[in-house]
């Protein structure tokens, strides 16, 4: 078992229920990074908030956006935008749901309308996920002067009865995710994490059977089948489970450290 890549999901796999990083994590990260195995922190978060959540840590990759943009060695080595022409049908379809806030997520900043971030619990989950948030008077009109790669929408109800269902029209041009209970997100067809883990593997030279990923969630489902050591977080979605060839104990027993640890003894 040699492994070059490991990558792991944050909300619900790498975060404990109160949005914590394990405190053991972090001397893990040293080891790899001594043993030349690379880390890769794999979310449906913006790149800058990841950046911030490690500070300090030097040497990780990141997947950001559910995969609509990796950041290798500092460099933004992937990215799929949505042309400007094709968002405004989708973000004029989510502006006519009740209780569904869109922001506009680009290379440099994300995208959420004043009159949404009137909102308090909106705003606060927005600045929760977007380090980088501009609250500006139309998210369209800003979103000319960046590359956008995906719509993320924050759903004040349950996103799986409420905003999800009344997308799926959108789903013969874009694809259409359920990322969290209260988030569904917009892309490209063809984004996921892993397609941006495979663009990762590529750059390292890994093989899939190099290669280890955790997850717990829907938006993991493609990173599962993209590598031999895919693991589901107790806490799993059941597909997720299914798809997943190991099990790994939950996000609030600090299962990701643990199976690492488990697999840094054998080696």
């Amino acid at each position: 078992m040699m492994i070059k890549l490991i990558a792991a999901d944050m909300d619900g796999t790498l975060l404990n229920s109160q949005k914590e990083l394990s405190p053991n994590l972090f001397p893990l990260l040293e080891e790899l990074k001594n043993r030349g195995i690379l880390f890769a922190v794999a979310s449906g978060r913006q790149y800058y908030n990841l950046t911030k959540e490690f500070a300090g840590v030097d040497g990780l990759s990141y997947i950001s956006e559910n995969g609509g943009m990796v950041f290798h060695q500092g460099n933004c080595i992937f990215t799929d935008e949505i042309p400007w022409e094709d968002l405004k049908r989708p973000v004029e379809l989510i502006q006519k749901i009740p209780n569904a806030k869109p922001i506009l997520c680009g290379v440099k900043s994300a995208y959420l309308s004043k009159l949404d971030a009137s909102d308090p619990e909106v705003l606060r989950n927005a600045k929760m996920y977007y380090e980088r948030l501009k609250l500006v008077p139309d998210i369209l009109e800003a979103a000319k002067q960046d590359h956008i790669c995906k719509i993320a929408i924050f759903d004040v109800t349950k996103a799986e009865q409420n905003t999800y269902p009344a997308l799926q029209e959108l789903n013969r041009r874009f694809r259409v995710l359920l990322s969290g209970e209260q988030w569904v997100d917009v892309m490209n067809p063809e984004v996921n994490k892993g397609k941006a883990l495979k663009a990762l593997m590529a750059a390292i030279q890994a093989t899939p059977e190099e290669t280890m990923a955790f997850g717990d969630y829907l938006n993991d489902y493609e990173m599962m089948q993209s590598c031999y050591y895919s693991y589901a977080m107790a806490n799993a979605h059941p597909d997720l489970k299914a798809v997943s060839n190991f099990q790994a104990k939950s996000n609030d027993e600090d299962g990701v450290v643990k199976a690492i640890q488990q697999m840094l003894q054998k080696n």
